[in-house]
């Protein structure tokens, strides 16, 4: 089953959060804090966002969120000057230490819209898949190069006055479990969900490493004695922010080592195929190739699936298999 709580930031209260917040908060030659202030001096402001600030949102991990702005604008404005961001600290697939980092909006193209009066609005978004259960916060700047170069930026509203955002356990239905699901890493090496776990012996696979404890259960009583398995629990939740035991990510990187040469089809698989077999793929790549970095190697497997690394893999692997 997957972990359940209320909190995934290290149990930090929220005096901590926001002493970090205003640690890393990204900084600009001009600064607008509100709506009101940039559309009083620069007749430029973030019109509105989704998920609101301020308010209440909620999500399912590993569902996909999208976050949207709207910039209005009392003349037209030249789009390669602009950018926008969503600034948080949600865990999410290129976030896994689940500090507070900013996420581009890419414009959205054909969304220019005007009025009679010339007020023009442009809107921007992104997708996310958040990687880790618990509460977070967020909030919108633009940022714009004016025409003598002085970079300014404009927040969608007073400091700490975000979007709190909960993001709840994974949805039993999401697109990542509810049907078989594998793809192909390596010559003979595979990244599966549970259910394809459970159809390993149909699906030609002759040797299987689970993380899911209910489906190793169910795996007892329809996979024959002709698959060869290994089940490794990693004794910690499924989430980012959980960070793995290094010997069991030696001892999983040796399983794979002694069993590659053996084998025509073998399959690393857990509950949704991304998580902790994401995170071991990672794992076995890095050690088994030590002309790459940590990022290559997470390149490589994400971009033949999606994955996400559990929190500290990366320091935990340079120590394990430290390049010279």
């Amino acid at each position: 089953m997957y972990a359940t709580g209320t909190k995934a930031s290290g149990g930090k209260g929220a005096a901590d959060d926001v002493e970090k917040m205003e640690e890393e908060r990204p900084v600009s030659d001009m600064e607008y804090c509100s709506a009101k202030d940039a559309w009083e001096k620069l007749r430029i402001r973030i019109k509105w966002t989704d998920p609101p600030i301020s308010g209440d949102a909620s999500t399912c991990m590993m569902s996909p969120l999208t976050i949207k702005l709207c910039i209005e604008c009392e003349k037209p404005i030249i789009l390669r000057n602009f950018s926008a961001f969503v600034w948080t600290h949600v865990y999410h697939q290129d976030n896994p230490k689940g500090i507070y980092r900013e996420i581009e909006l890419k414009y959205k193209e054909d969304s220019r819209k005007w009025d009679e009066t010339g007020l023009t609005t442009y809107e921007f978004s992104t997708v996310v898949y958040p990687t880790c259960f618990g509460e977070y916060r967020l909030t919108y700047n633009v940022k714009y190069i004016r025409p003598d170069n002085v970079k300014v930026m404009v927040w969608a509203n007073e400091f700490q006055d975000d979007c709190r955002l909960l993001v709840t356990d994974p949805d039993p239905g999401n697109e990542w479990m509810k049907e078989i699901s594998f793809s192909q890493m390596t010559q003979n090496m595979f990244l599966g969900n549970y259910k394809s776990i459970l159809a390993a012996e149909d699906l030609g696979f002759d040797a299987v490493l689970n993380f899911d404890p209910e489906t190793e259960m169910e795996a007892d009583s329809v996979l024959s004695a002709n698959i060869t398995r290994a089940f490794q629990a990693m004794e910690v939740g499924t989430g980012a922010a959980f960070e793995l035991p290094p010997e069991k990510i030696q001892d999983l990187v040796k399983w794979l080592w002694n069993v590659y040469p053996k084998y025509q089809k073998i399959l690393i698989g857990d509950r949704d195929g991304i998580s902790h077999a994401g995170s071991a793929m990672t794992s076995y790549i890095f050690a088994n190739n030590p002309n790459l970095t940590f990022e290559e190697a997470y390149r490589y497997v994400s971009s033949r699936r999606f994955i996400y690394c559990h929190k500290g893999l990366k320091e935990i692997l340079m120590e394990s298999y430290p390049r010279d």
